[in-house]
């Protein structure tokens, strides 16, 4: 499929950044970027909605109005504490958004493309595969899988892309990488999780992931991850390496340590055999996607010091 218009709601999440410069790049579409946050644009290929997503007719009509082949929603409350302790707002975001996407886009004939999470799972075996039944053991989890339920229900043709613990250097966006490097700056102890276990995905491999099954019409539920299935603390330790951050202050904790407000999986992590073989694709690995990150962030800097 080669879509002439492509919706992006939530345009201001570090995944939508990646999918939008992957899109101009590779595609020759027209982009609607809905989003609650300020977002400079300068491409003219690009259409920038600045609405409060959640509100359902400010959302429906401009749609209505520009019929785009795809919807796709980078949109979702994933602090997982704020979802436990704020269902009202997990669900509209994560639920009731979803559902008012999935009837214009049964009005208007459009595909859905969805992101969800490994937070599906109970983290007592991971990882796991697409065929692996969701046990989601803390609310944001449950609003999650609620969300991949209506668009698999929805009847509109829907893909849903489950992933974990994206990073990636996008400036304006925060992640592991970024919050770990920022707090190692400070000069302060680090404590850092040894007993939760994922598969890091490079936001770069998500976008393009996307692109594939908009390009392949492909639907159902794919999982999108990096190559290296390490714990927390593992993944601490590799991202000082690469920073070359010397005698970094990281100390092993546990979990339950934390007593954190929403439980969380353990065994996490996402199995990518589907999505690597029938979307073409292979999947960075931590040492791969760090300095990947780490060159867009060294151009970044020199870039801006040569404008001072």
């Amino acid at each position: 499929m080669t879509p002439t218009t492509i919706a992006i709601v939530g345009a201001g999440s570090k995944t939508a950044k990646a999918l939008t410069a992957l899109l101009l790049e590779e595609t020759d579409a027209e982009l609607h970027l809905f989003t609650s946050r300020t977002y400079v644009n300068v491409e003219p290929r690009v259409h920038v909605h600045s609405i409060d997503i959640l509100d359902r007719t400010a959302l429906k009509e401009p749609l209505l109005a520009i019929l785009p082949n795809v919807v796709i929603n980078t949109a979702a409350m994933t602090n997982v504490d704020a979802c436990e302790t704020d269902r009202g707002q997990a669900w509209a975001v994560n639920v009731t958004l979803v559902e008012h996407l999935a009837r214009v886009c049964r009005v208007i004939d459009a595909r859905l493309i969805h992101y969800s999470t490994d937070y599906v799972f109970d983290g007592t075996k991971g990882p796991y595969a697409e065929s692996d039944v969701p046990r989601p053991i803390n609310y944001y989890g449950k609003s999650k899988l609620a969300g991949e339920n209506v668009c698999l229900g929805s009847g509109v043709p829907a893909a849903i892309i489950r992933t974990n613990v994206v990073y990636g250097p996008e400036p304006d966006s925060t992640d592991f990488v970024k919050w770990l490097l920022k707090s190692l700056d400070n000069d302060g102890t680090v404590q850092i999780v040894n007993d939760q276990y994922s598969n890091p995905t490079l936001v770069d491999d998500l976008a393009l992931a996307t692109l594939r099954i908009i390009a392949k019409d492909r639907t159902g539920i794919y999982h999108v991850g990096g190559a290296d299935y390490l714990s927390r603390y593992e993944f601490a330790l590799r991202i000082a390496d690469t920073f070359k951050i010397a005698n970094p202050k990281i100390e092993p904790i546990t979990t339950d340590s934390l007593q954190q407000a929403a439980k969380r999986p353990l065994r996490g992590g996402l199995i990518t055999l589907k999505a690597e073989s029938d979307l073409g694709l292979k999947f960075a690995g931590i040492g791969s996607g760090l300095v990947t990150v780490r060159h867009k962030l060294v151009a970044d800097h020199t870039a801006s010091r040569k404008l001072m």
